[in-house]
């Protein structure tokens, strides 16, 4: 099979292998859907993928039939796909017989797992395909260069009788020529050498644009699940607060759904910079925010604007970052502000006196009052002086306004700063 066919046939295998693992996730995100909804409408997805796959396992199986690793690789996540659909409709039957927590159950337990497995076999056929392709490709290579090489030493050889045949006749016109053909022959192959290495050194330059891309997808993608994990959880929470009756429980979840919300966001919004070590922080702390003001109950009258400098820091700190900023926010809108109050809290992020962040968080409401002082045992407050030490500074409250300078009939309002002298700001490259 010609070198350009092997491509046309590494493609087809490996279109095949991507086609069976997207009807696949296709099934499982149906299922999802229609767990969640219990709409029909999600189940269209299940449906083809019964009629799709069996085809496309037996072009796959056609298409490998050549090559006994991958016809092994496709006879080893045929069953487990197989099982999979099985399980969905398993599911299916309970969630249609009333066992719709039974059925998510199953779901968590076994499916992503499983699916994990399936993609990580078909992940593997295709690594095989491509390095069979690489292989093929380097004995055409092989066989090309020496197939040159042979018909370099023919013409040489032939340039020799030539001038054998010469020499008799004219002694010194075929000592010129002899001299003429090793110079061409030495030319030609300091040519050969350096185009080789040229060609070498193109395919690595862009063997690591591919690396380095690769490199970020994965990161892109490993933040953006885990944040989606996170907001799974979060969502648990909302449904376990809405299920307890007891009052101090529910405002509890409620906290703590607050808390995985915000790692959440951070993490979502963790979009790396080129040295994939630095993040923007207005971008992570823009999205905790935005959850929190998506969060509040509807009809809050509480604005939240966020005033922070588009600086690059540590990619490690900006979850932290995050819980910190979301800690204070939420104490703000807890407690400055009576039940049905209108109010707004700004957070803000810049340089301080010599060049340490600050990060301050100023409120409207009610004020900070010296009884407010001892009120230190909450797991919140814990958490603000734990990250607030983590960053080399502590929590400083004081009033909006300094004495005397608020107007008649305005709220003293509360400001908490925050010197972060261990947050180490970067610099753009």
């Amino acid at each position: 099979m010609a070198a350009d066919e092997l491509v046309v046939h590494t493609m087809e295998v490996q279109r095949a292998l991507n086609e069976t693992l997207v009807t696949l996730g296709g099934a499982e995100s149906g299922l999802r859907g229609f767990l969640l909804t219990s709409s029909e409408a999600f189940l269209i997805p299940h449906q083809e993928a019964a009629e799709l796959l069996p085809r496309q396992l037996a072009r796959l199986r056609e298409l490998v039939s050549d090559n006994p690793a991958q016809v092994a690789n496709v006879e080893a996540f045929a069953p487990l796909i197989e099982q999979r659909l099985a399980g969905i409709d398993m599911a299916l039957a309970a969630h249609r017989a009333g066992q719709r927590e039974q059925a998510i159950a199953a779901l968590q337990r076994s499916g992503l797992p499983k699916l994990n497995d399936i993609r990580a076999r078909i992940e593997s056929a295709t690594q095989q395909e491509q390095a069979l392709l690489i292989e093929r490709q380097n004995s055409a290579a092989d066989l090309r260069d020496r197939f040159t090489s042979a018909v370099v030493v023919m013409l040489f050889a032939c340039g020799v009788l030539a001038v054998f045949a010469l020499v008799s006749v004219r002694r010194y016109v075929a000592t010129v020529h002899e001299s003429r053909l090793r110079l061409s022959f030495l030319n030609a192959e300091l040519e050969q050498r350096v185009q080789a290495r040229t060609e070498e050194l193109a395919k690595a330059a862009e063997e690591a644009n591919r690396e380095r891309a690769r490199a970020e997808s994965l990161l892109t993608d490993v933040n953006h699940r885990v944040g989606n994990n996170l907001a799974l959880v979060s969502s648990f929470l909302t449904m376990q607060q809405r299920a307890v009756k007891n009052p101090d429980a529910a405002r509890a979840l409620n906290a703590a759904r607050m808390r995985v919300q915000a790692i959440a966001s951070a993490h979502r919004k963790l979009r790396l910079g080129a040295d994939f070590a630095t993040v923007k922080v207005n971008e992570v702390l823009g999205a905790v925010l935005e959850d929190i003001s998506a969060g509040l109950p509807p009809g809050d009258l509480i604005r939240i604007q966020c005033q922070v400098e588009p600086l690059e820091i540590n990619a490690r700190d900006a979850v932290s970052l995050g819980v910190l900023t979301s800690e204070l926010v939420m104490n703000a809108v807890k407690h400055a502000f009576a039940p049905g109050e209108s109010g707004e809290v700004s957070v803000v992020l810049s340089h301080g006196s010599n060049s340490i962040p600050v990060l301050e968080v100023v409120d409207d409401g009610v004020g900070w009052h010296d009884k407010h002082s001892q009120e230190t045992g909450g797991l919140g407050a814990k958490i603000i002086d734990m990250v607030a030490r983590q960053f080399g500074g502590r929590p400083e409250r004081s009033a909006r306004f300094h004495d005397g300078t608020a107007a008649s009939g305005q709220r003293p309002g509360t400001r908490i700063r925050v010197s972060l002298a261990k947050l180490q700001i970067m610099h753009a490259t």
